[in-house]
């Protein structure tokens, strides 16, 4: 019986009764006969948390791995957000699930929008995070029907060369210039720096 996306949902956030949140990051994780998905949800405190999970010997979703909490890159609020599960390569030949967070948010004086990719490393029954990055940000200030001005910005990760059973040092790039803006390496159970969330000065509102 394949697990059911949005009572994942709930028995992830402990709240089997209550109705599913507004955002949902959902996909299958290796050979679909496993039937085992990534699930991913936020919980009131604005953390994303994410597990393994399957449907269970009785019919209720269980988690075979995690779950793991993370704080999302953002430069609002969580208020419209997207969570997707972005496949990635093994990272020194262990599995590591990927989530880009997507949100848009807007006041009477800004709007903002920012895509982030946040890796954690499965490691038995555990996912840690390890790295989170912007990936884009824009931004606008000013009176809804004056002048408005802002900025955006884009950047790429690349993973440097490295033996196969190394965990590689990871590069933010510019996605236009292809500068590199910070270097991420490892460190024994994360990268550091851990996060990439270098922004340009944002106004009030």
């Amino acid at each position: 019986r394949a697990l059911d996306e949005h009572a994942a949902a709930r028995a992830l956030l402990g709240a089997p009764g209550q109705d599913a949140p507004p955002c949902i990051g959902f996909a299958p994780w290796g050979p679909p006969a496993d039937g085992v998905f990534v699930v991913a949800v936020p919980n009131d405190r604005e953390e994303i948390v994410v597990a393994l999970m399957r449907d269970g010997p009785d019919g209720q979703p269980a988690i075979l791995a995690g779950p793991a909490t993370f704080e999302p890159i953002t430069l609002g609020p969580l208020w419209s957000c997207l969570l997707r599960v972005a496949e990635q390569a093994p990272l020194g030949g262990r599995p590591v699930v990927g989530l880009r967070v997507s949100n848009a948010y807007t006041s009477t004086g800004r709007s903002t929008s920012t895509e982030s990719l946040h890796l954690l490393l499965l490691d038995g029954a555990a996912l840690r995070p390890i790295l989170g990055s912007i990936i884009s940000a824009t931004h606008a200030d000013g009176p809804p029907q004056g002048p408005r001005t802002g900025w955006s910005r884009r950047y790429v990760l690349h993973r440097s060369p490295a033996r196969q059973d190394a965990m590689p040092a990871i590069e933010i790039r510019d996605a236009r210039s292809r500068r590199v803006v910070s270097r991420h390496r490892w460190r024994g159970d994360a990268y550091d720096p851990p996060v990439f969330d270098r922004f340009p000065p944002v106004g009030p509102g």
